[in-house]
This record gives structure tokens, C-alpha cells and sequence, in this order.
């Protein structure tokens, strides 16, 4: 196929299996957006071995893209070739902040929690320069990545809710007195919620220009991500992940990679849709999530994490 994708994040496990499956269904003019250039040509090296697709290896490395850092993003951006815009941008770059207390991110003279920062504000900032250059075709399908977090999974993360626009903005911009000791998974969660607000919003206001999806495949394993923890939280989470996909709560990369790839190409979702698992389950069918957490359709938060990314990033193009 001669459609164009960038996939920020390209070099986590699920990306590289969703990139599998993309060359499987015939595309192959593929960006894998990584923030080095050796974690990206490993990636491409090992997709190339174990596809051994001749298509492979049209597949080609972008390295800075830092979802903390918005000035190596436009250097990465500008350094895309402009031949030909992206018919369909997979936005999977983002991890948990697996730390002690709460992380902080400064930019443009704001501070911003590092979980939403790097789940969601690079991502958004990404989209918004890809727009600026010219490498958007018209209606193109983005898919930001998401997670079933964002309505809670029971006994692992808690249901993120906001009492009020204020109280969310305070959370936000990191005046974090109300809101009690850091939990790496809790935070994770409320990343995965403003991206599901972003999705509504900008699917609104672009309509006639693309169309966004919020989309998780259910809960899966074998983050890249992990290896970087310090051992013991390593061996933590890792056996975690092992248990819950060994009784059937998470699934493999290669089958999250599957439903990725299916949502990508068109065959899952529409324009403004928040997907995943079914409700009270962290894998099945992949289901609307907007019943599942009353702050995925509350217009209020919406609205104020868009008035909050125009402060921190400046105004998106909407024409």
C-alpha cells in the first residue's frame, strides 16, 4: 500500500508487533519516530529478522522524539522528508514515571506532571508541528494510544476523577496538596484520561481534516519501558505482568500489536471514538469507554485541558 505512517514510540514492544502486522497487511512506507537512533535501528534490525519482509526494509528511523523534550520533537519533525504527508500517524510514545513522588516537567515557563507530559503533551505537540509543516494529509487517521486505566482497573488503578475543572488544573500544573502520596499506576491512569478528553476535543474541532482515535488493544505485557526500572521495581512489576498474563488479565505485544494495527488500517474506530476493553475487564472485545468513567464525556475538563494545552504549547491550527 502507498499510504505513509509515522509511529512515535516505534521502538516499545507493542509498536514493533504492531509494525510487524503493518507489513503483513501490505504497508510498507513506514517512520518509526524513536528518541535515539540506536534504540530505533535495534528495532528496525529486529523487525527485519523476524519478518523477514524484503518490504522491511523501506522502513526508516527518526531519531528526537522525546515526548519530554518539545524542542528535539520540531527538530525531528523538520528533518522529516516533506515529499509526502502521513496518511495515518500512530501516536504510541509514553511510559508510567516510575518513581517515588510526583515528577514534574517545565516548559514555556509552565510545570507539568510528567505522567501527562510525556503520555499526552508530546504527543499533542507532535501532531500540532506535523500540521504546521505540511506532513498531514488531508483526513489523515491518528491513533493516540490508550489505556483502560483511564476508567480504573480494580485492585490495580483507581477511577481518576476531578471534582471540578479547577481541581484538575491544579493536578495538572503539579499543586499536588490535595491529592495525597504518588502512585506511579494512579498517575498513569489520569495520563490516560486527558488523552481520551484531547481525543474528544480535537475530534471535534478537526473534523474536516482528520479524524482521532483513543484506542487501547486491552492490557498487555512486555513493556520496553520496564527495562529501565531499577532492578527490584523491575522484578516487581515484571512478575506482575507475568501473572496477570499468565490468568488471562493482560495479553502478549503480538496480540495487542494485532488489534493496533487493525485500528490503524481502518477496520476499528471512527473518528472521536475512546476504545478498549469491555467494562470490568482489563482484556475483550473492544468496547466504547465513555459509559465506563463520567469524566471521559464531562465538557468541563475537556474544555479546561485544552485551554491548559494552548497555555503550555500555544494555539493548534485548526484550519
Amino acid at each position: 500500500m502507498d499510504k505513509r505512517i509515522l509511529i512515535t514510540g516505534a521502538n516499545g514492544a507493542l509498536a514493533k508487533e504492531t509494525i510487524k502486522h503493518l507489513l503483513k497487511d501490505g504497508f510498507t512506507d513506514i517512520v518509526m519516530g524513536c528518541r535515539t537512533e540506536s534504540k530505533g535501528e535495534a528495532a528496525r534490525t529486529e523487525i527485519i529478522n523476524e519478518t523477514r519482509n524484503v518490504k522491511a526494509a523501506n522502513i526508516t528511523v527518526a531519531p528526537g522524539f522525546d515526548m519530554n523534550e518539545p524542542l528535539k520533537i520540531e527538530m525531528a519533525i523538520r528533518s522529516l522528508s516533506k515529499e509526502k504527508p502521513f496518511d495515518i500517524v500512530f501516536l504510541a510514545a509514553g511510559f508510567a514515571v516510575f518513581e517515588d513522588d510526583y515528577q514534574l516537567v517545565k516548559w514555556n515557563g509552565k510545570t507539568v506532571e510528567k505522567n501527562i507530559f510525556q503520555n499526552l503533551f508530546g504527543s499533542h505537540i507532535t501532531l500540532s508541528l506535523l500540521k504546521k509543516h505540511g506532513l498531514l494529509a488531508n483526513h489523515a487517521r491518528v491513533v493516540l494510544a490508550g489505556g483502560e486505566g483511564a476508567r480504573g482497573i480494580k485492585g490495580m488503578i483507581d477511577k481518576p476523577s476531578f471534582a471540578s475543572p479547577t481541581v484538575f488544573r491544579k493536578y495538572v500544573y503539579g499543586d499536588f496538596n490535595d491529592f495525597g502520596k504518588y502512585n506511579p499506576m494512579n498517575a498513569i491512569g489520569v495520563s490516560k484520561l486527558c488523552g481520551a478528553l484531547w481525543t474528544s476535543k480535537i475530534a471535534e474541532l478537526q473534523a474536516d481534516h482528520m479524524e482521532v482515535i483513543w484506542f487501547s488493544p486491552g492490557l498487555t505485557s512486555g513493556s520496553e519501558g520496564l527495562k529501565n526500572l531499577p532492578f527490584m521495581k523491575r522484578a516487581v512489576f515484571g512478575a506482575m505482568f507475568g501473572f496477570m498474563n499468565l490468568i488471562g488479565m493482560s495479553q502478549t505485544p503480538q496480540k495487542g500489536g494485532r488489534k493496533f494495527a487493525d485500528c490503524l488500517n481502518g477496520k476499528i474506530g471512527k473518528n472521536g471514538d475512546l476504545l478498549g476493553a469491555p467494562a470490568g475487564k482489563a482484556i475483550g472485545k473492544i468496547s466504547d469507554q465513555s459509559p465506563l468513567n463520567s469524566a471521559f464525556t464531562n465538557q468541563g475538563l475537556i474544555d479546561e485541558l485544552w485551554t491548559i494545552l494552548e497555555e503550555v504549547t500555544g494555539p493548534f491550527d485548526r484550519t
